[in-house]
């Protein structure tokens, strides 16, 4: 299974903090603490999905505008053009 962005590999970091000198307590806790605000975001991130959906709503809007203008201009012309009412 691909890990998303916002996936955090908590062993990982901790591994690498006790690399670096921090107690290994710290580190973990360190770690964990990043996890956990990593995870706290995610329900605000925009996905792929969310952005497609977005753009075929504001699609279909622009299309009906059109065709509502459309509809107009084809009102409005028969009015001095003697067409259809």
């Amino acid at each position: 299974m691909a890990m998303s962005a916002t996936d955090f590999d908590t062993l990982a970091a901790a591994r690498k903090l006790r690399a670096a000198g921090i107690q290994p307590a710290h580190a973990e806790a360190q770690a964990e603490a990043i996890a956990e605000a990593v995870r706290g975001g995610r329900s605000d991130l925009v996905t792929k999905a969310d952005l497609y959906r977005a753009l075929w709503v504001q699609g279909g809007a622009v299309v009906a505008a059109l065709a509502a203008l459309a509809g107009i201009a084809v009102g409005i012309a028969s009015l001095f053009t003697g067409g259809p009412t």
